[in-house]
């Protein structure tokens, strides 16, 4: 039989009516696998390859076949577009087989809620906050919304692996399950996956090899990409831009502005920045140069979290109805809304993982035929007669071509293992004990860790944890042995973001003529009187209203460079190991422009004659220099192991830069080390605020916070191995 005929007639009716000529191969594999068999399902495809309408045929087509009282599927993303963008895709579908579809966010009234409780139907589409919502708001309403639940589909699950998130999510469903008394099947949706086995456990811990993963590569298209070497400008410069009538100075990102409206101008296009303050320059500088042309239209928007859903919404509705639009955007673009024919994608300097390229190079090319195209902007110092050996390196272009060539290699970084996530779980104590009212101990050690998510804390981990909660006074104890929440416990329940397992700032509103532009968190306000760039506009700030927590604006010539909280991402070792492969080698890369050419040449000319083929370890004057090759992870180690010793030590991406030390002194610094107890050299390095990750970490006992270090943060067996290779090599030399 084939698997059109295993579809109910209504959704097969559905098919026609959408003018579909044929089912795409991986929308046919998913048909027999949920139709012909239990198993949880990945489906693992290119963006735009029919991943929802793979999963959902055979879902709704069940759900059609078995009519039941109550929701009996529900589609659970990260983002609130996403719900949107899917719903409406999803209707014509449903609408077909006579399947309510509904929606459950904050933006969806409270009498479209209401209608769901009193009559659940169909197909949901919530985030994990909204599931938390119902579990601390709805408790006695579950049972009847989804007690025929079958189905649950998780969109974008790479943003969910072992995720503060994810994590969260996991929890949630398992609470479900046992609340209910139902097995619910899993389906999961992703573009982007490095390591399925990470994946098979987060759909099914118990048995993950139990989780069937169909990978689709029929979408694979063309691929054009070009990387750009730009000389970025010392970070002094633009900072104050208060002189009304000055344009912003010359900077990389300005280079970059003056090639992206050369090429950005037509078509659909978006372009990546990896940090908030570079695409708010960006827009602004293209603005500018837009206005000084006198161009017919201003072809640029931005987009980001800082930004009002507003003119978020209003750049993504641009986009969708096809006009010739460019958005300089954050991750907030990255993943799975539809936001039609993208023609090409731009990238600010390499991202941090090779999963984030991929995911964004996947906005592009979507129609049949076209292909996937990528600029990608590299921005390095330019060199000085004081440069780093690491600037000299060229990192940032080095870096690019590290994860072009890993992406051509179809390699993406693993998911981290082995995450306590005390933090979440501490959250779910308290989400628990407000659903409930009160509970004891035992119970709440099955429902989260015997038969729960955090399977990974132990029996005596958690009564340290509850023991914890109760210091901080955050949970009491009933005389007949009852945990209940203390008033502490029930203020931070009963606060507007508690449904989030994440931690959220402070932040202060920016509005204009009554209009809300986007916010500022409390850490970047500035005074009275100052400017500053948001939503890619200049303004100056009239008055701030603390109480509510208001910036009141007006309409400026003047800028300020804007700042934004956040750092930069942990970069996985291979993506260094390959830095080191491209700068020892001789291979030429075509699609580098001629000045990056001239670049990587002037790099392995500098890797070469400082010797790095042969050794990592470098005196620089009075300093040394540690080319590890290795990751974030046992970078940043060899920062506290310094500590230890007073050592102001730093780490440029590349080097591990030791000031005043070297020789004798270096040598003994890295047989200390060797010799030493790393994991109690370490955590008793780690200072408080150093140890404080997640959202209620505060709440967690110091020696569970440190256990979670150690698992989480270093990669032991790797800095062991570093060390041990630096001491061998340290000994060739003096030999």
């Amino acid at each position: 039989m084939s698997a059109f005929a295993k579809l109910h007639p209504t959704i097969q009716e559905a098919v026609y009516r959408l003018g579909w000529s044929s089912l795409r191969p991986l929308q046919v594999r998913a048909i027999d696998a949920v139709v012909d068999t239990a198993a949880p399902l990945i489906l693992s495809a290119a963006t735009a390859s029919g991943k929802t309408e793979a999963a959902f045929l055979p879902v709704l087509s069940q759900i059609a076949s078995t009519p039941a009282d109550g929701i009996q599927a529900i589609y659970i993303s990260p983002l609130k577009a996403l719900i949107n963008d899917q719903f409406h895709r999803l209707q014509e579908l449903c609408d077909a087989a006579d399947t309510p579809v509904h929606r459950w966010h904050g933006d969806v009234s409270a009498s479209a809620k209401q209608r769901l409780r009193e009559q659940p139907a169909g197909v949901l589409l919530i985030t994990p906050e909204s599931m938390e919502s119902l579990f601390c708001n709805h408790d006695r309403h579950l049972a009847r919304m989804f007690s025929a639940l079958r189905f649950v589909v998780i969109d974008e699950l790479h943003a969910f692996l072992d995720d503060v998130r994810g994590i969260h999510l996991r929890s949630l469903l398992a609470r479900l399950e046992l609340q209910v008394n139902v097995r619910v099947r899993r389906l999961a949706l992703s573009a982007t996956l490095g390591d399925f086995a990470e994946a098979r456990r987060f759909l099914d811990p118990l048995s993950p090899d139990a989780v069937a993963v169909l990978q689709d590569d029929a979408g694979e298209r063309e691929l054009r990409l070009s990387v750009k070497s730009f000389y970025d400008a010392p970070s002094d410069q633009g900072d104050e831009g208060a002189d009304e009538s000055a344009p912003p100075p010359i900077n990389g990102l300005a280079a970059v502005a003056d090639d992206v409206a050369r090429r950005f101008r037509t078509e659909a296009n978006l372009i990546f920045c990896n940090r908030r303050q570079d695409a708010e320059i960006l827009a602004d500088r293209l603005h500018q140069i837009a206005e000084r042309e006198h161009w017919p239209r201003d072809p640029f928007v931005l987009h980001h979290g800082s930004l009002s859903k507003d003119l978020r919404e209003d750049a993504e509705l641009r986009l969708k109805q096809g006009e010739a639009l460019t958005a300089i955007c954050t991750s907030t673009l990255e993943m799975g809304i539809d936001l039609g024919a993208v023609k090409s994608v731009g990238q600010i300097d390499p991202p941090w993982r090779v999963a984030s390229l991929v995911q964004r190079l996947g906005r592009s090319g979507r129609r049949q035929g076209e292909a996937q195209v990528l600029r990608l902007y590299a921005l390095d110092a330019e060199p000085q007669a004081k440069s780093s050996l690491t600037d000299l390196l060229y990192p940032d272009l080095i870096r690019a071509i590290a994860m072009v060539e890993l992406h051509l290699q179809k390699w993406l970084e693993p998911s981290a293992v082995g995450r306590c996530h005390y933090s979440t779980c501490v959250h779910q104590t308290l989400s628990i004990l407000k659903q409930t009212g009160g509970t004891n101990a035992a119970t709440l050690l099955d429902r989260l860790c015997k038969r729960g998510a955090f399977r990974q804390i132990t029996t005596s981990d958690y009564a340290m944890l509850l023991r914890g909660l109760a210091s901080h006074a955050i949970i009491e104890q009933t005389p007949p042995g009852d945990l209940i929440l203390a008033p502490e416990g029930e203020r931070i329940v009963e606060s507007r973001d508690f449904y989030a397992a994440f931690a959220t700032s402070v932040d202060y509103s920016v509005e204009h003529d009554g209009d809300k532009i986007g916010v500022l968190p409390l850490t970047s306000v500035p005074p009275v009187g100052e400017h500053f760039l948001l939503a890619g506009r200049r303004w100056k700030v009239e008055s701030i209203e603390h109480e509510s927590r208001r910036l009141i604006v007006s309409r400026a010539r003047g800028w300020k460079r804007p700042f934004f909280t956040g750092s930069g991402g942990e970069v996985d070792a291979h993506v260094i190991q390959t830095m080191r492969t491209v700068l020892a080698g001789e291979v030429r890369f075509a699609y580098l422009d001629a000045k990056a050419q001239e670049r990587l040449i002037i790099a392995r000319e500098a890797f070469a004659t400082h010797g790095l083929h042969e050794s990592g370890i470098i005196e620089s004057g009075a300093d040394t220099l540690w080319f590890t090759w290795q990751g974030s992870r046992v970078c940043e180690a060899l920062l506290l192991c310094a500590r230890t010793e007073g050592i102001p030590a730093s780490w440029d991406g590349m080097a591990v830069h030791y000031p005043r030390l070297k020789g004798d002194a270096f040598r003994e610094h890295l047989r200390h080390l060797a010799a030493a107890n790393l994991e109690s050299l370490l955590v008793e390095t780690l200072t408080e605020q150093e140890l404080l990750r997640d959202r209620f970490d505060h709440l967690v006992p110091a020696a569970l916070l440190k256990q979670a270090w150690l698992t989480e943060r270093v990669n032991l067996d790797a800095l062991r191995q570093t060390l041990g290779d630096a001491e061998k090599s340290c000994a060739l030399e003096q030999a």
